[in-house]
């Protein structure tokens, strides 16, 4: 039997991931804060709830993983967050709770983790599409959080090429949620909570609502992120479902990219 743990697994990305790997005799040890219902009567799934960011809660898996002497084929970080904040403006604890799940907490996964997992062993770090692009405003924390995920997989991915482990980094664009609903809510909040970007953030909605895209299908990349994993001689970056447009604009010049955003944003609201 085959061992993988996946963070973030109640719903979701996690959620459509774990169904993939038990579906194909995986055992499957799920951390999330709740469970989900239709997952409780897997016989090959074992779920702890939990926050990554919390030590305590890690090392009640490992307790596990110790006590029935289990190896792990993959460690999957999935878990994350997306919330709309100002940089100068937006509480601080609000943008510090972004980098603690986003980054930190994958931080903490993997030191705890990392003793049991087999020497042929892979790390999957799930970022996102905008962690390659420069960040726009008010996604800002977002894009931060992901920047330095983003390079913490390679350095990881450094350090256990020379174990002969594998680091596999994952950028998805925009996948059908609940976190990417979530930041649709987020966005609409901060235009009614902002005093500072009263006129930009009305603008900033009404762009994110037109050009994000159709998002993908969540269980359609759950079957994706096991594919891509599973692979005998996998890539090490995997990019999927991006947009177009932050892709262009990210491939100008920087002060073009702002004088495009301003011109945007800075338009009289009707």
């Amino acid at each position: 039997m085959k061992y993988v743990l996946i963070t973030g697994a109640s719903s979701g990305i996690g959620y459509e991931t774990v169904k993939e790997f038990l579906k194909n005799e995986y055992h499957v040890i799920g951390i999330d804060l709740n469970q989900n219902k239709e997952l409780e009567e897997s016989k090959n799934y074992t779920f702890f709830s939990g926050s990554i960011t919390i030590k305590e809660d890690l090392e009640n898996v490992a307790k596990y993983l110790e006590e029935n002497n289990l190896t792990l084929n993959m460690i999957i970080n999935i878990a994350g967050i997306h919330d709309m904040l100002s940089l100068i403006e937006s509480d601080y604890e609000k943008i510090k709770r972004v980098i603690d799940i986003n980054l930190s907490g994958t931080m903490l996964v993997n030191n705890t983790f990392y003793k049991y997992l087999a020497s042929d062993g892979r790390i999957i770090i799930l970022t996102s599409e905008v962690a390659k692009v420069d960040p726009l405003p008010f996604n800002g924390i977002y894009s931060i959080s992901k920047i330095a995920l983003d390079a913490y997989s390679q350095s990881l991915r450094q350090e256990l090429n020379l174990k002969k482990q594998m680091v596999i980094t994952i950028r998805p664009g925009a996948i059908e949620t609940p976190l990417s609903r979530g930041s649709n809510t987020s966005t609409n909040r901060f235009a009614s909570e902002t005093n500072y970007f009263k006129n930009e953030s009305v603008h900033f909605s009404k762009i994110v609502s037109k050009f994000a895209g159709k998002p993908m299908n969540a269980t359609k990349f759950g079957k994706y992120v096991f594919k891509v994993t599973t692979k005998k001689k996998p890539k090490y970056v995997y990019n999927k479902h991006h947009n177009i447009g932050l892709i262009l604009l990210g491939m100008l010049p920087k002060r073009i990219q702002c004088f495009i955003v301003k011109l945007l944003l800075n338009r009289k609201t009707k």
